[in-house]
């Protein structure tokens, strides 16, 4: 197994100063913007064409009956899968309580072998949580197995990502029994200027919704930061979205209401 790479190695690091140093507003910031209307008249206005494609899924429990609905999302835990050219599978833990991780978790780190972990804040309008992800890159022929072909999720997870679970989740998750939500069509581009900043720009669409998010990440000044991107949006004559829930549960809310749709009795 590579050796995990840490700004400090495991070994050597002092976990109290850590958790001292890391509270809730001391991670860095990925600011994002949704802007509201037609997506095309954004791009236009931005000059962006063509961009990355590739298909999102996301893994929910949709027991009859319980709640709250989504409870995985519900109960702060983000199963995705992503395919194109490559291929990844998130677990991320949102919104996340600091205290939630422990010593081993407090900071990002990668394993030289396909693994990301990272924690950061996450702000979109007045919502600031915190998140922490575990990222493994993967063969997007596995990843079709299981949203295609009815392969087990359990085969998406990582070691890493299990032992994160473990040591950090609240939920009990059986992976046999989730169902893939999807497909969402993703497109990217990456390094978009806009105002002064570099941004990533990103567009979902499925069914009759259609979003799209302008993003940059802040290692420090964050408020300032993201009050001028909302400006620099503004200025390109674009209005943003006021809706403070997130397009993730906007976008899992309409999957789980077609796939109950498409699992009632006489449905064709």
């Amino acid at each position: 197994m590579a050796e995990i790479k840490h700004s400090v190695p495991l070994r050597d690091r002092d976990y109290t100063r850590v958790g001292a140093r890391m509270s809730p507003t001391g991670y860095p910031v990925e600011g994002k913007v949704n802007v509201a209307g037609p997506p095309e008249d954004a791009l236009s206005a931005l000059g962006l064409t063509g961009g990355l494609e590739r298909s999102i899924w996301f893994f929910e429990d949709l027991t009859p009956g319980i709640e709250p609905d989504l409870p995985l999302l519900s109960g702060g835990v983000v199963l995705r899968a992503r395919s194109g050219k490559s291929g990844d599978f998130t677990l991320k833990l949102r919104p996340c309580r600091r205290t939630q991780l422990t010593p081993e978790w407090a900071a990002g780190f990668t394993d030289g072998n396909g693994f990301e972990y990272r924690v950061e804040q996450d702000w979109t309008g007045q919502r600031r949580t915190l998140a922490a992800s575990s990222v493994i890159e993967l063969d997007p022929d596995l990843i079709a197995s299981v949203v295609s072909e009815g392969a087990d999720a359990d085969t998406l997870l990582a070691g890493k990502q299990r032992e994160f679970l473990h040591d950090c989740g609240t939920l009990r998750i059986a992976f046999a029994g989730l169902t893939p939500l999807g497909p969402i069509r993703a497109t990217k581009w990456k390094n978009v200027p806009v105002g002064k900043f570099d941004t990533n720009i990103e567009r979902w669409e499925v069914a009759d919704l259609d979003f799209l998010e302008v993003s940059i990440r802040s290692e420090t000044d964050a408020e300032r930061r993201q009050q001028g991107l909302e400006t620099a949006v503004r200025a390109l004559g674009l209005s943003i979205d006021d809706d403070q829930e997130s397009k993730t549960r906007r976008v899992l809310a309409k999957l789980a209401r077609l796939a109950s749709e498409d699992a009632a009795p006489g449905s064709s």
